[in-house]
């Protein structure tokens, strides 16, 4: 045999493998591509797409993302953040359209840190309606779906350098917790929670129900039953970090806890474990705080709405949220120099509110008179000269008063209320003023 027949019989063995490539690898693609298409139907047979996510809903995550783009952005510790210096925070890490107020004296300053139910201002916007104390700055850095874990850590990011007077953070009921925040993440769409990012294409997660089982299989979502206090524990060392440093910097800190949206008959187990553990978190901190569940319960057993929508279990409507706020001002916005006490918060149509002041004994005998504030969800705190008194009584002995205010006629269920007192001397100047006291409208027939 001669080297060239052996080197052509050398070559003639890998030439034909190399032709039997293609056709094996052909018939490889075919076998997987069959084996998926049978199991997506096996699949679907059991249990039908969007079973644990519409394909609906990742679609509006992918339109909301692309439009808050320049607001919210992923963040490789905290899962998301604000985009600073943008057109909605600014480089401190604050909504550019926090509420401000003019007046005399040196501007006195409020940080409040929280999530979605803080960067809608539910509280915040009362909050500054009712203050009449001078210039002051209400700063909202509030971010959708943060916990306090991520609001201190954006504090200490951000905030600590505008040495606000005062630190407000209200505190959810699911802020034991976490929640998931779909972001563009380099142009990609992706649930984003800290250490966790799962990119997800919404046409595949539409498509495919063996994609949708990917996609969950790699995301937990933190709001369910058996997550729903798995940061119980970083939650407080964040809230006792934040109280200490505002402690050195002689900033008052105090928290809003804020009440579980639903009629006690309503919510869930979890909900009320949260509520427990967050109560005993707030007694070991010892930092003043209110709890705002009775006011949210007197709503709802009125029959009156305190969710913004049917189906959202997170956010107060503004009715809701502004006796939230005028029931926690004291607290937020400091000792009212006029203290006065409007109860029941919600009367029934022909019925009265007693409203309760309490001056000092040194004004015993002056004039106490009652404004009317306006309707809707915000007062308004025009010239307390130029009001009419819908009601007026002279203070005792004391220095206090009560006064039984008439639901007005002309009222509708749910419609609410503002009333506030002042004090007149004998030649009818102002010499104090109360805050704002809510009445919300019932009717006989819803409550119970």
């Amino acid at each position: 045999m001669t080297e060239q027949t052996i080197l052509r019989a050398v070559n003639a063995v890998p030439s034909t493998r190399r032709r039997r490539w293609p056709a094996l690898a052909a018939l490889a693609a075919t076998s997987l591509a069959a084996t998926a298409l049978l199991a997506e139907f096996a699949v679907r047979a059991m249990m039908p797409a969007g079973r644990l996510l519409s394909p609906t809903a990742i679609e509006t995550f992918a339109e909301r993302a692309a439009r808050e783009a320049s607001m919210i952005q992923p963040d490789d510790d905290l899962g998301h953040a604000p985009v600073l210096g943008g057109p909605f925070y600014d480089e401190h890490g604050v909504l550019r359209m926090s509420p401000a107020v003019d007046g005399d004296g040196s501007e006195q300053t409020w940080l409040f840190l929280g999530d979605s139910v803080t960067r809608r201002g539910s509280l915040i916007k009362p909050l500054a309606a009712i203050w009449d104390g001078g210039k002051a700055t209400f700063w909202n850095a509030g971010v959708e779906s943060w916990n306090p874990t991520q609001e201190v850590e954006g504090y200490f990011r951000s905030q600590r350098a505008l040495k606000p007077q005062r630190i407000v953070l209200t505190l959810h009921n699911n802020d034991l917790s976490e929640s998931t925040v779909a972001c563009l993440r380099n142009g990609v769409l992706t649930l984003c929670n800290p250490g966790s990012f799962v990119p997800v294409d919404p046409t595949w997660y539409r498509r495919s129900i063996l994609y949708e089982l990917l996609v969950h299989f790699r995301h937990t979502d933190r709001l369910r039953p058996e997550h729903y206090t798995f940061r119980e524990r970083e939650v407080e060392a964040a809230l006792v970090r934040l109280r200490d440093d505002a402690a050195a910097k002689g900033a008052q800190f105090s928290i809003v806890l804020l009440p579980i949206f639903a009629a006690p008959a309503a919510r869930q187990e979890h909900e009320h474990r949260a509520r427990e553990l967050e109560l005993a978190m707030l007694a070991r901190l010892d930092v003043p705080f209110i709890d705002l569940q009775p006011v949210c319960d007197e709503i709802a057993r009125a029959g009156l709405d305190v969710r913004v929508t049917p189906t959202d279990p997170y956010h107060p409507d503004d009715a809701c949220g502004a006796m939230l706020a005028a029931v926690s001002a004291d607290l937020v916005l400091g000792p009212a120099t006029l203290p006065t006490t409007a109860l029941p918060r919600v009367v029934n149509p022909g019925a009265t509110q007693s409203f309760v002041i309490e001056a000092s004994a040194a004004r015993k005998g002056l004039r106490v008179a009652l404004l009317d504030c306006g309707r809707g969800p915000l007062p308004t705190l025009d010239d307390p000269e130029a009001k009419q008194a819908a009601a007026t009584a002279a203070l005792d002995a004391n220095g206090h008063a009560v006064i039984e205010l008439p639901c007005p006629a002309d009222t509708a269920s749910g419609e609410l209320l503002w009333h506030r007192a002042i004090v007149l001397a004998a030649d009818d100047t102002v010499v104090a003023r109360g805050r704002p006291q809510p009445m919300r409208i019932a009717t006989l027939a819803t409550t119970r």
